[in-house]
């Protein structure tokens, strides 16, 4: 078998979701820490259906922008 340049990109595709899920999570405000915990450990523990559990349901949860 022979190593193609696109077979990375295959593998990274799929994970794209639970990387913006991990950004968005850390980058929002929750109502409760723990609410940001288990989202995290969600999407950490199941990277890919994680992730996009977490556009389609848990993105409308975060309160806010976390302000710097």
């Amino acid at each position: 078998m022979t190593f193609a340049w696109w077979h990375p990109l295959a593998a990274l595709i799929p994970m794209l979701p639970s990387f913006w899920s991990i950004w968005h999570i850390w980058s929002h405000e929750f109502e409760t820490p723990q609410q940001r915990a288990l989202w995290l450990v969600l999407v950490v523990f199941l990277p890919v259906l994680g992730g996009i559990i977490y556009i389609f349901t848990g993105r409308t949860k975060a309160c806010g922008k976390i302000q710097r």
